[in-house]
């Protein structure tokens, strides 16, 4: 359904939660992506990568930008989101190295 096709607040809703729950399946996919990533990274500094992680967050702003979205919002939404990612990178390493 279409914004315009909605007749009520609730209808409105129903859609923002089902795009919500898509964003979040994607966001648990890109995940499995980043938890695999750790298998071709050896220390800490590969993991933070900062070159990428720069790259990343501004080309994400970019992009929502290209959309008529602000590109602060999104690029701080990517700061939080690659941040967590590395937090959990840096674990997922730090227990294989337990591992070893």
């Amino acid at each position: 359904m279409l914004p315009h096709q909605c007749l009520n607040k609730e209808e409105i809703r129903q859609q923002i939660d089902s795009i919500d729950q898509e964003i979040i399946n994607l966001f648990a996919k890109r995940f499995s992506y980043v938890s695999e990533i750790v298998k071709y990274k050896n220390d800490a500094e590969s993991v933070v990568a900062q070159d990428r992680k720069n790259e990343v967050i501004q080309l994400r702003g970019k992009w929502a930008e290209e959309h008529g979205l602000d590109k602060d919002t999104f690029e701080q939404i990517y700061q939080c989101l690659v941040d967590s990612n590395i937090q959990k990178e840096l674990e997922i390493l730090d227990g294989r190295k337990k591992l070893a």
